[in-house]
């Protein structure tokens, strides 16, 4: 471990020296005997402990002191006076000093003080470090927290979405609130493009799309990555690859990601192919029903034209009642089975319409 630095502003050179004396071992130690040679050093040196003078020729301690605290400089600062009187040492303290020793001092005492204000700096640097580290990691968990809230808000959007145009606009969204600039490829079919609103892709865009949509679930080059899936790709145009732990996180956010747009892709697609199937079905229906209607009017009156026919040649053919009456019963009982085959071809399309219903309504 490292020793800590402690300065010594004072200009009784004798004081100096015993105090370098009872200190060096210890300490990384530097004396400067006026405060132009201390300001000049202060603005690119950083002591944990300086042992202040109060009198000084050029400009008093007490001065220098509350410049520090106004600087934010974290020093710690034990003044040194020959005026102990209660009124210098509520100066003192009122500049911002951690500790007051009056001269003449017993050696015992400057070494029992400096250590305690040394240890006092080094638990407020450790405090200071502690908080910090608390602070990051508490922003990086609401950060976080934030991005993940995007892509759950993401889920339940795209899964609305009963076309590509509406499901790009839900991913546009999600990338704007991550702060990426992105272009969407999605494979059905002939491939199609999409950028967010008011831009356009470039042909080189496209054409990155078509070069690198085999390269793996994540590929980088530059300060872009191109994520893959077997039938959708993005492009992110702005990930910042120069922050590792921001770079891990949305790595890990945009995989995701990818894998809510495939399985929302294939959805629409299959939703696409059943509606088409279901269009075509109605199509062969209505077909069905016009052909049944024409073919039973058709039917009927052949029949009815027939029966007809038939009783008015009854007088020609010279027939008996019987046989007149055995003929009738033949006709008509034909005839309500033709009636009977046209009812069965009814509840057939009346089946076949409930079915598409059911379907329908489970879509």
């Amino acid at each position: 471990m490292s020793m800590q630095t402690v300065w010594v502003v004072d200009d009784d050179r004798d004081y100096c020296q015993l105090i370098a004396e009872v200190l060096e071992d210890d300490y990384e130690l530097r004396v400067f005997y006026n405060a132009g040679d201390y300001e000049a050093a202060i603005h690119d040196g950083h002591p944990e402990v300086i042992l202040m003078d109060i009198n000084l020729p050029d400009k008093d301690g007490i001065t220098l002191c509350k410049e520090l605290v106004e600087n934010g400089t974290d020093s710690s600062v034990l003044f040194v006076s020959g005026m102990n009187t209660l009124d210098e040492r509520l100066r003192a303290y009122d500049a911002g000093g951690v500790d007051f020793i009056a001269k003449p001092f017993e050696l015992k005492e400057l070494i029992a003080k400096t250590a305690a204000v040394a240890s006092y700096q080094a638990k407020k640097k450790m405090l200071k470090q502690s908080e910090s580290m608390s602070r990051d990691m508490a922003f990086q968990s609401m950060t976080e927290s934030s991005q993940y809230g995007s892509v759950m808000q993401f889920f339940r959007q795209c899964f609305l979405c009963d076309n590509f145009d509406d499901l790009a606009k839900a991913f546009f969204d999600v990338m704007e609130q991550l702060n990426l600039k992105t272009c969407l490829e999605i494979r059905v079919g002939e491939p199609k493009y999409y950028v967010p609103e008011n831009t356009a892709i470039s042909p080189i865009e496209a054409n990155i799309f078509e070069l690198l949509d085999k390269q793996g679930r994540l590929y980088d080059f530059g300060s872009r990555t191109i994520c893959n899936d077997k039938h959708v790709s993005f492009l992110i145009k702005n990930m910042p690859l120069d922050d590792e732990v921001l770079y891990g996180r949305l790595r890990d956010v945009i995989a995701v990601i990818i894998e809510g747009l495939e399985a929302r892709v294939l959805d629409i697609q299959r939703q696409q192919t059943l509606q088409m199937v279901l269009d075509k079905i109605q199509g062969l229906l209505s077909g069905v029903k016009t052909s049944i209607m024409e073919n039973d009017k058709r039917f009927s009156k052949a029949l009815t034209n027939i029966t007809t026919d038939i009783r008015g040649s009854f007088h020609v053919l010279d027939m008996t009642l019987e046989q007149e009456e055995y003929f009738s019963g033949l006709v008509e009982r034909h005839l309500k089975e033709a009636n009977s085959a046209g009812d069965a071809f009814v509840r057939l399309q009346k089946s076949l319409n409930s079915v598409i219903q059911e379907i329908e309504s489970g879509q």
